[in-house]
């Protein structure tokens, strides 16, 4: 037997067996695969109710023994259910992730979220998430909550299950963006108002007197979980030549319909060529001699950030009509010999359309 490339995938590829070994479990798993693919009523297409879940795992008599465990047992169930349908696990390179995790987010539309590569993917970090090391993976995965409590209204969510090292292997927790809001910025920004709140009503005093520390660190947590998500959700991620899997269909068999999932995981090499072009430039700007001015002849550096553009006939006086595509730029922005040396070709980097900037604030 091959040993996984990452840790965190034997620990998912684990829970997934154990969770499969429970008869009532396993027809969750099922449950999960059947409402990605018919769909819930009130839910966008592809987003599988969290709420649905609990409502089915009670129906088959998931023992609910303590809520919390309840609770975090549906978390599991949703995201492993829906991660099984393609099993793709994101191998991203270290230096790349570094770089992108610490790209600031912006006023991104909402909607680049839904060119996720699959339902669930496993974003596998080598060094762990620069504001978490612990977290070395995280599965990500779009939830719609249909509200009815108190101030809370119909609407998406993007949860990662995050997998924790800790001394006895590693174990899931789940982190929260809540998505009703006009852009990604404004989402993390009211997400942490909102569990900042909670956590008032719950908490000692002392909780809410660190409140500019838990928005710092909760905030750069979610910030850098969902930047790297972003990258997975451009148009031309560069994922090593590999194409991710279609998500397993849903089949009729004697007694109803099923799915079945691939057997083994699909490795996607993420990142590695802008990587290695990060390592390069890095690497020319300090064996460069420095000019007469006192200036490096290297690379110019400036922060990364996100590059959004419209494109489609017609959305320059349309805008309605335009189609969102997303690009990461680099902080390093290395000149074309070493694009090439890292193995990038002119067909892997599109040709520059209009860029936006104000029409989406």
């Amino acid at each position: 037997m091959r040993t996984p490339p990452h840790p965190v995938l034997e620990a998912a590829l684990t829970a997934l067996r154990l969770l499969h070994e429970d008869p009532g479990e396993r027809r969750v798993l099922q449950e999960v695969a059947r409402l990605y693919h018919e769909g819930f009523p009130g839910a966008p297409r592809g987003v599988v109710p969290l709420s649905a879940i609990y409502a089915f795992m009670a129906y088959v008599g998931v023992p609910e023994a303590f809520a919390s465990e309840f609770t975090a047992l549906g978390s599991l169930l949703h995201a492993l259910g829906l991660w099984r349908l393609s099993k793709g696990a994101y191998l991203f390179d270290p230096d790349l992730a570094r770089e992108v995790a610490k790209t600031p987010v912006g006023r991104l539309p909402i909607e680049l979220l839904f060119r996720l590569p699959e339902p669930a993917p496993l974003v596998l970090l080598p060094e762990g998430l620069p504001a978490w090391p612990e977290v070395e993976g995280f599965h990500v995965a779009l939830e719609w909550d249909p509200g009815g409590r108190p101030g809370i209204s119909p609407h998406l969510e993007l949860r990662f299950l995050v997998w924790i090292r800790g001394s006895r292997g590693y174990h899931p927790a789940t982190l929260v963006l809540d998505l009703d809001a006009q852009d990604l910025e404004e989402a993390v920004r009211k997400t942490l108002a909102r569990s900042i709140r909670e956590a008032r009503g719950l908490a000692a005093v002392s909780l809410w007197e660190a409140r500019p520390h838990l928005e710092r660190e909760y905030g750069a947590i979610l910030g850098q979980a969902l930047s790297l998500t972003l990258y997975l959700c451009q148009e031309a991620p560069d994922l090593g030549g590999v194409a991710p899997r279609p998500p397993a269909p849903l089949v009729r068999v004697k007694g109803g319909k099923k799915v079945f999932p691939p057997g083994e995981p699909l490795i996607l090499p993420t990142g590695w060529r802008w990587g290695k072009a990060i390592r390069l430039a890095q690497e020319r700007k300090e064996r460069e001699p420095s000019a007469p001015t006192g200036r490096r002849v290297a690379p110019h550096v400036r922060r990364a950030h996100w590059h959004l553009y419209w494109v489609g006939e017609g959305s320059r006086k349309d805008p309605t009509r335009a189609k969102p595509l997303l690009r990461w730029v680099p902080a390093t922005l290395v000149g074309r010999d070493l694009l090439e040396e890292a193995g990038f070709t002119p067909e892997d980097l599109p040709a520059v359309v209009r860029r936006v900037e104000d029409e989406l604030r």
